[in-house]
């Protein structure tokens, strides 16, 4: 016998109904196996930057502001020759 266990995350900006959401992910896997269960482990608020966080490490989308592009280096004076590094 094996135990397959699946991880369901669900960020919306609305409420959302939990008993809905498990009677949908029940009916898809009705059948799958010898016995089923879906069960909500918890509901978390997630502040501005933790979503952001989330969104980049678990879905892979940078939700981040574009940086502005860098302003292009001066050029760097060019040494002027002396006496002692014509010597050298």
């Amino acid at each position: 016998m094996q135990k397959f266990s699946f991880t369901v995350d669900i960020v919306s900006d609305s409420s959302v109904d939990t008993d809905a959401v498990r009677g949908t992910l029940l009916a898809a896997i009705d059948g799958i196996g010898t016995f089923e269960a879906v069960h909500p482990v918890k509901v978390t608020a997630l502040a501005e930057q933790g979503y952001k966080v989330w969104a980049k490490r678990v879905a892979g989308v940078s939700l981040a502001a574009p940086k502005a592009p860098k302003a292009p280096k001066a050029p760097k004076a060019k040494k002027a020759e002396t006496a002692e590094t014509v010597e050298a």
